[in-house]
């Protein structure tokens, strides 16, 4: 009885916190964006420590006061996308998951709650949240043209580069699921630190992941990163408006991300065994995210080392 105490107790805490930072996620705009991805901590907290019904109870309290104080439609994509998540998570957490076996169910859990919020936008609210996301863009070019005009930009040079902003978009829109693959994990890596670092607090313990240094890509992820090198290329001299032409984007960029993974661990690993400055590999990582070509050449860093396995970790075959 007093277990059962505490854990209704608890699980009325958590659902008020989960409620607390619905309202951040909506109303505070920078700090906003991060909530949203670590909104399921509440629920995998709970479910780690009382259990999957009491983390349901949590998600189906905190899910009806944001309905209530906020919108039903907020209410319905936090509990579509971040609360599966949650239940899936704190469940693997309950169980003493080893990490990349959790990140596996995490990361499908991850998927399907964005394919069911796109589904369910569609049968349920009867919206495309893709579609009104790139309306919104589009609306917003209109304005950045205005703005170019009002600073004195000739219309040669402001149609060079709406036409440019457009073609980014475009692109954006192709690799939609892609992205939804790569966010998937993310989530689940991020939710599961932080609540491992909670729980950790308050007096259980989990085990640790491999090193970072020699973490591995499965190597079989270089076929399909080829392929669909060679279907792009094909595809994009001759029809891209082909639906094989977007899934060869998307398992490229997929694959490519994999391999600027492996090609960090990498360069890590190089920077920590031949004694060099972190900082090395530090502004390494960063120059990835500010020089494109620098990041293809990640690429191919991560897809040499899975080939001739620099580091010698892979069982030879």
């Amino acid at each position: 009885m007093i277990r059962k105490t505490s854990a209704m107790v608890e699980a009325g805490i958590l659902a008020a916190i989960a409620i607390v930072m619905a309202l951040i996620s909506m109303y505070v705009p920078v700090l906003g964006a991060f909530v949203n991805f670590v909104w399921p901590l509440p629920i995998v907290i709970c479910g780690a420590r009382h259990g999957l019904k009491w983390s349901i109870m949590t998600l189906l309290v905190a899910t009806i006061i944001i309905a209530m104080i906020m919108s039903p439609v907020n209410a319905f994509f936090l509990a579509a996308i971040f609360g599966l998540l949650g239940l899936i998570l704190g469940e693997c957490m309950r169980r003493h998951l080893a990490p990349m076996q959790l990140m596996a169910f995490g990361t499908i859990g991850g998927i399907i709650a964005l394919v069911l919020n796109i589904v369910l936008s569609f049968v349920v609210l009867g919206i495309d949240p893709i579609n009104m996301m790139f309306t919104s863009f589009d609306e917003s070019l209109v304005q950045l043209a205005a703005y170019y005009r009002e600073h004195g930009m000739s219309e040669a040079d402001i149609k060079t580069s709406i036409d440019s902003y457009k073609e980014m978009l475009r692109m954006m829109k192709i690799i939609m699921p892609g992205a939804f693959l790569i966010c998937a994990p993310i989530m689940a890596f991020i939710n599961y630190i932080c609540a491992k670092k909670i729980l950790t607090k308050l007096g259980d313990s989990f085990a640790n992941f491999p090193p970072f240094i020699m973490l591995k890509v499965p190597q079989w992820v270089l076929w399909p990163y080829f392929l669909s090198l060679l279907a792009v290329t094909y595809f994009y001299q001759t029809d891209q408006s082909s639906w094989m032409y977007a899934a060869a984007v998307n398992v490229q960029t997929v694959c490519s991300f994999s391999l600027v993974f492996q090609g960090i661990v990498l360069i890590y690993w190089y920077v920590e065994t031949k004694n060099k400055p972190r900082w090395w590999a530090n502004i390494g990582t960063a120059l990835m995210f500010m020089i494109p070509l620098f990041s293809q050449v990640i690429v191919y860093v991560g897809a040499f080392d899975m080939v001739f396995d620099f580091r010698k970790i892979r069982n030879r075959r």
